[in-house]
């Protein structure tokens, strides 16, 4: 005969097996969900760096061929025995320029110099205003070099340095590069005493 009893314990043993197994089920949807969320973040994460290095390897790549050295004669072929101001070293267009910048008793001249050929971009002359008479010149002997300054640049600011620009200033008699250094999330821009090497100030810039 058909065992009634029998037939109630099978069947609840089925249906607790089967409450296991969903249970089982949901607690392992639940570690994937997790996992695919911690896994979603370090992914983002490795993204973020990826993007960062990415950024300084770009830095680095772009070009510059010219050497200040060399787009100074540039300059001192189109505008012969001048004193030099100022020589900024920047982006343009995704590429590189030297604006200079000199003067002497009557007029300031600048040129525009790409920093991949040599060539002049750019040039004009104009007199002098009444205030700018007694300018003083750089004194590049005795200024650090850009390499320099974008080494104590980066001791600063974390990132790569990928804008220069050095100037006299005439209030104290003392040139100065200001080195902008990019790490892809911010840069930061890095004031130096030319002659010193001192760093005088930072400036972030998110």
């Amino acid at each position: 005969m058909f065992d009634k009893n029998k037939m109630i314990k099978l069947t609840s043993g089925l249906a607790l097996a089967g409450a296991l197994l969903i249970g089982t089920a949901a607690c392992s949807n639940n570690d994937d969900n997790s996992s695919a969320r911690s896994s979603k973040v370090s992914k983002s994460k490795k993204a973020t760096k990826k993007a960062v290095k990415q950024n300084e390897t770009k830095l680095k790549k772009t070009k510059i061929d010219v050497s200040q050295a060399t787009a100074l004669n540039k300059f001192n072929e189109r505008y012969p025995d001048k004193k030099i101001k100022s020589i900024d070293l920047k982006l343009e267009n995704n590429a590189y320029v030297y604006e200079i910048d000199g003067f002497d008793n009557k007029n300031e001249y600048s040129a525009t110099i790409d920093a991949d050929n040599g060539k002049i971009l750019h040039s004009k002359s104009e007199k002098l205003d009444l205030d700018d008479h007694l300018q003083k010149a750089l004194d590049l002997d005795k200024a650090i070099s850009r390499d320099e300054a974008s080494k104590i640049a980066e001791k600063h600011a974390d990132g790569v340095s990928n804008e220069w620009s050095l100037e006299q200033d005439d209030d104290d008699n003392t040139a100065y590069w200001e080195v902008k250094v990019n790490n892809g999330t911010k840069s930061t821009e890095v004031k130096i005493d030319a002659y010193s090497k001192k760093v005088v100030s930072t400036e972030n810039d998110d």
